[in-house]
Parts: structure tokens; C-alpha cells; sequence
């Protein structure tokens, strides 16, 4: 490497120079990298004062007196706490793998806890740690979460009003149960004659209020309510008050509501009952909820229920969802259903799931759903999909799916990938898509990626150069 093999444009040869100092000075640099540095420092006295900078700080760090240490060492802390922040990776709800820092990261945040203030001047090693320092993993895509029911509070409280009428004698039973020293027993008395008013409440003639008592049964969220709520979800002859009560069974959570929930799924004239059934049975997670909820994804006329009951799902994680997953994957003309089945045999992660997700990439209409196809190939980490990956990051017209297939190759690292992966870092006009790719290069390690990711030491994005220069230090590019 020629010194000018770092220079695309005027000016950059000081900014990666800085980029290069603590490798330098940690003597990390392979050797065509040293000669370049120690000739642009020979000519630069900016950077050379930086380099002293650098110096001067570890040597008052050595000098540092030890003696006084406290007997719990706190640096296993800091190290603990910089990884947490310093290197999230983009990995979905499952969040099932941890990513090392890289140790320029530690090195720079280490520097900030240790250092006595007023001990040395540290802006420029800073700086310089600045450019070295691992950036943050950009977020994982999110999927809009659940369209929660706007809550009626007006009705609630109109109905906890009524409950109230009923609880006033607790009061007098509170003020006896005081004075006896039985505050507690009291205290459930009340609460116990509130919750029965508005169980029977649940009987009313009007719908209305029928309808506000199953809104304020959610929100106390007393298991004690399954029982009426589940019958009014089955029996009760108001859509409304059948959709609330199916919100007040997801919202209570207790795996005694999922018989009823599973024949609402399936059986409800009401398409906003079902998708709430649906729902609820996504919070309970009980695996008895999957085959009514696979019938819904198959069978039901309504889009969004379909949506909804693939989310539910992914939420329970079973195994036996994958095929009917993967079915509508394949042939929901509903764009949100398609795009939650992928997520969901991400969440699943059976490889079972990996064909269908791989004709998705190849094939759906919808970007959106070629996205998730891509980080769900990615959770899943099958070598299958590895072309399938390779061929999305090279010529997908939309970017989002490239830069996750870009990550989905790095989680599963197979060379096979690295030729899409350094003609997308050389040629993608997105830069988020060749960030990634010299991530995955760098998760990767195959020497054949060091042409490219020299090249992209000189790229015009920050984060895309300071990537390639942690991607060949992960390859093993040290003298």
C-alpha cells in the first residue's frame, strides 16, 4: 500500500491518518500501513502533535499512583458497561447473539474514566478516538407494533362510578377493619365488592355500558374476570362489547382465556373481534392458541386479522406455525400478512422456514417484505440462504432490503458471500448498504475482501471507512 492508495480528494490525508494513530502507536499497523503513517508524519506537524498527545496521556496514566485502590476493581464494570452501549447490534426482537467491541472502543472509553481531570490536555486524543471508537449498530427495522384500541376513559370511569356505588359500604367495612387492626383484609374486602360490581354490570341491558365495564375489567386486570369476560366474548350479541372483551382477556394475560379466544379467532361474525382475539392470544403466548390462530391465517376474508394472527405467531414461537407461515408468505395478496409471516419465522427461527423466505427475497412485490425476508434468513443463520442473500445485496431495488441481507450474510459468514459483499461495499450508492457490507466482510474474515476494504479506507462516508479499517483488524491485519 503507497500512500497514495489512502487519497481520493484533497485534504483526507490527515483524517485518516488520525483514524490510524492508535493502531500506530499500539504497533497494530501492518507494515505497508506504518511506512505510510511515518512518512505523513514526517511531513505533518498537526498530526504529529496529536501522536505526542497520545503519548503523553499513557504515560500519566502509567504513572498513576495504585496505591489506595479500592478492593472491588471497577474497570470489569466500565468494560461491561461500554460494551452494553458502544456496539448494539441490529439482531430483531430476539436479540439472540452478542457482538464483541471492537477494543479501540474500550481502549478510548477507558481513557475518559481513568484520566484525573486536569491531568493532561486529552482534546486531541479525543478527537482521534472519536474516529476510532466502534460506531453504534443502526437500528433494527421495527414493525409497527399493536394498534391498541383507543381506551374510552370517559366510559371507564363512568363505569367504575357505577362499581362504586356498590363499594360505598366497604368504606364502613374499612373503618371497622382499621380500627381492628386488619387494614389489608379490609382493603380486599373493598376491592373484592368493587370487582363484583362490575362483573354484574357485565349483564346490563345497554351494550354501552356492557362495553365500558369490559374496558375497565382490562384495565384492573384481575384474573378473576376471565370468566365473565369469556362469555361475554362468545355470547354477548354487540360487536363492540364482544372486540373489548377479547382486549380485556389479551390484557389480563391468564392462559385460562385461550379456549375461548381460539373459537372467537375462527368463529366471530365481527372482523374486529377476531383480530383482537388474534391479538390476545399473542400476549397469552400459550402454544394451545396455534391452531386456531393458523386456521385465521389460512382462512379468514379480513387482511388485517390475517396480519394479526401471523403476529401472533411469531409471539408464541411454535414450530408448527411454519408451514402455514410460510403458505402465506407465498400466496397472502395482503402485503402486511406477508411481511408479519416474515417476522415471525424470524422470531421462530426453525429452518423449516428458510425456503419460502428465500423465494420472498427473490420474489415478493413488496420491499418492506423482502426487508424482513432478509433479517428473518439472518436470525435463522441457514447456509441455505446464502444465495439467495448474495443475490439481493447486488441488485434489490430497495435499499433497506440490501443493507439487511448485507447483515443477514454477515450473521450466517460464509465466504460465499464476499463477492457480493465487496462489489456492494465498492459500488452501492447507499451508504448504509456499504457500511454494512464491511461489517459482514469484517464478520466474514476471508482475505479476499482485503483489496476491497483498503479501497473503502478512502470512501467518502465516515462510517463506511471506519468499518473497513475494524474489518481488516478483525481479519488479522496486523504487522
Amino acid at each position: 500500500m503507497t500512500e497514495h492508495d489512502f487519497l481520493d480528494r484533497e485534504g483526507s490525508e490527515c483524517d485518516i491518518v488520525e483514524e490510524l494513530l492508535s493502531p500506530f502507536f499500539d504497533e497494530e499497523l501492518n507494515a505497508k500501513a506504518d511506512a505510510f503513517v511515518r512518512a505523513h508524519l514526517d511531513s505533518c506537524g498537526a498530526c504529529t502533535a496529536k501522536l505526542d498527545e497520545l503519548k503523553a496521556t499513557v504515560v500519566a496514566i502509567n504513572s498513576l499512583p495504585t496505591e489506595g485502590t479500592p478492593e472491588n476493581d471497577l474497570w470489569p464494570g466500565i468494560v461491561t458497561g461500554v460494551a452494553d452501549r458502544a456496539m448494539v447490534a441490529p439482531l430483531g426482537p430476539s436479540q439472540k447473539r452478542r457482538r464483541k467491541v471492537p477494543r479501540p472502543a474500550l481502549w478510548a472509553a477507558g481513557l475518559a474514566a481513568l484520566l484525573v481531570p486536569g491531568t493532561v490536555a486529552v482534546a486531541g486524543l479525543l478527537r482521534s478516538a472519536d474516529h476510532n471508537e466502534a460506531p453504534d449498530f443502526p437500528d433494527e427495522p421495527v414493525l409497527a407494533g399493536e394498534n391498541a384500541i383507543e381506551i374510552d376513559t370517559e366510559s371507564i370511569a363512568d363505569a367504575i362510578r357505577m362499581a362504586m356505588e356498590i363499594a360505598q359500604e366497604a368504606a364502613q367495612a374499612a373503618v371497622e377493619g382499621a380500627a381492628a387492626g386488619h387494614e389489608g383484609y379490609a382493603a380486599a374486602q373493598a376491592r373484592g365488592l368493587s370487582l363484583n360490581a362490575l362483573l354484574e354490570s357485565l349483564q346490563d341491558d345497554d351494550a354501552q355500558v356492557r362495553k365500558s365495564v369490559a374496558q375497565a375489567l382490562g384495565e384492573l386486570q384481575d384474573p378473576r374476570a376471565i370468566e365473565a369476560l369469556a362469555s361475554a366474548l362468545l355470547n354477548d350479541p354487540d360487536n363492540e362489547v364482544r372486540r373489548w372483551a377479547a382486549w380485556a382477556l389479551g390484557e389480563i394475560g391468564d392462559s385460562g382465556a385461550v379456549e375461548a379466544l381460539a373459537v372467537a379467532v375462527w368463529k366471530d361474525s365481527y372482523a374486529e373481534a377476531r383480530r383482537w382475539a388474534a391479538w390476545a392470544l399473542g400476549e397469552i403466548g400459550d402454544p394451545r392458541g396455534v391452531e386456531a390462530l393458523a386456521v385465521a391465517l389460512r382462512d379468514d376474508p379480513n387482511g388485517e386479522t390475517r396480519r394479526w394472527a401471523a403476529w401472533a405467531l411469531g409471539e408464541i414461537g411454535d414450530p408448527r406455525a411454519v408451514g402455514p407461515l410460510s403458505a402465506t408468505l407465498k400466496d397472502d395478496a395482503h402485503n402486511e400478512a406477508r411481511r408479519w409471516a416474515a417476522w415471525a419465522l424470524g422470531e421462530i427461527g426453525d429452518p423449516g422456514g428458510v425456503e419460502a423466505l428465500a423465494v420472498a427475497l427473490r420474489e415478493d412485490r413488496n420491499g418492506e417484505t423482502r426487508r424482513w425476508a432478509a433479517w428473518a434468513l439472518g436470525e435463522i443463520g441457514d447456509p441455505r440462504a446464502v444465495d439467495a442473500l448474495s443475490a439481493t445485496v447486488r441488485r434489490d431495488s430497495y435499499p433497506e432490503a440490501r443493507r439487511w441481507a448485507a447483515w443477514a450474510l454477515g450473521e450466517i459468514s460464509d465466504s460465499r458471500a464476499v463477492d457480493a459483499l465487496t462489489a456492494a461495499l465498492l459500488h452501492d450508492d447507499v451508504g448504509e448498504v456499504r457500511r454494512w457490507s464491511a461489517w459482514a466482510l469484517g464478520e466474514i474474515g476471508d482475505s479476499r475482501a482485503a483489496d476491497a476494504l483498503t479501497a473503502a479506507m478512502k470512501d467518502e462516508n465516515a462510517e463506511v471507512r471506519r468499518w473497513a479499517i475494524w474489518a481488516l483488524g478483525e481479519m488479522g491485519w496486523r504487522r
